[in-house]
């Protein structure tokens, strides 16, 4: 049986004592919470998380991995929304393994990336980073359950549920449907659960080691998984 995580920074590990340095695709942490709760299962290990991601790059990642024939649970942890990932068009290869074909403009790179400088200046909205994370998580959902593969969910982008801005009738039935899928720490995502608990938060915004066996004993303590 297999445990395969999904994610950004926050479930790869970054920052992590034994993720040795901030390259790209460096080896996935084995101290985050998914991975210590696969270790206390006793499942292999498998973790298809990319630091600096989005949610198009995550669901991807999941509905390739559902066509795997294998015994797995998936742990999928969602980004914040208003990360666009996009192929590169110089990339050569377009095989779904390859995810250096896959780049990712984020707020925090506006001044840096001419790219991202164009895309957030000119075509970024708030309503449509809701209605397309809410696509991605709906159609995730419902190929998890065709394929009856058992999943825990969480995010760390509270936007994805707002329903005071940038709301449609279709935005409000998928953010109802949804939500009954996410699991919470208290209320909260992992990391923000971890700060309440006295936890360490990087200036990068990553919880360590101590925060995410926090998490790791919640999941444990009400028998989530």
């Amino acid at each position: 049986m297999k445990l395969k995580s999904f994610g950004c920074s926050f479930i790869f590990g970054s920052e992590l004592s034994d993720n040795n340095s901030n390259e790209l695709y460096d080896t996935p942490s084995q101290l985050t919470w998914p991975a210590l709760l696969a270790k206390d299962l006793g499942y292999d290990y498998e973790c298809y998380a990319r630091p600096g991601c989005g949610n198009l790059f995550i669901a991807e990642r999941v509905l390739n991995q559902i066509t795997v024939d294998d015994q797995a649970i998936f742990v999928i942890n969602w980004s914040f929304i208003d990360r666009f990932d996009y192929v590169d068009p110089t990339a050569q290869s377009y095989e779904a393994t390859d995810i250096k074909k896959w780049l990712t403009c984020r707020p925090t790179t506006l001044d840096n990336e001419p790219v991202s400088d164009l895309y957030y200046r000119n075509f970024h909205h708030e309503y449509r980073d809701k209605l397309m994370t809410l696509i991605l998580l709906k159609n995730c959902i419902d190929a998890l359950k065709q394929k009856n593969i058992k999943f825990l969910m969480t995010y760390m982008d509270d936007l994805m549920f707002d329903a005071r801005w940038h709301i449609s009738p279709a935005v409000t039935a998928m953010q109802e449907y949804i939500k009954s899928y996410c699991t919470e720490f208290n209320g909260m995502n992992f990391v923000r659960y971890g700060r309440d608990f006295g936890h360490h938060i990087t200036k990068a915004g990553h919880i360590l080691e101590s925060g995410h066996q926090e998490a790791f004993d919640y999941i444990k303590r009400h028998n989530l998984l």
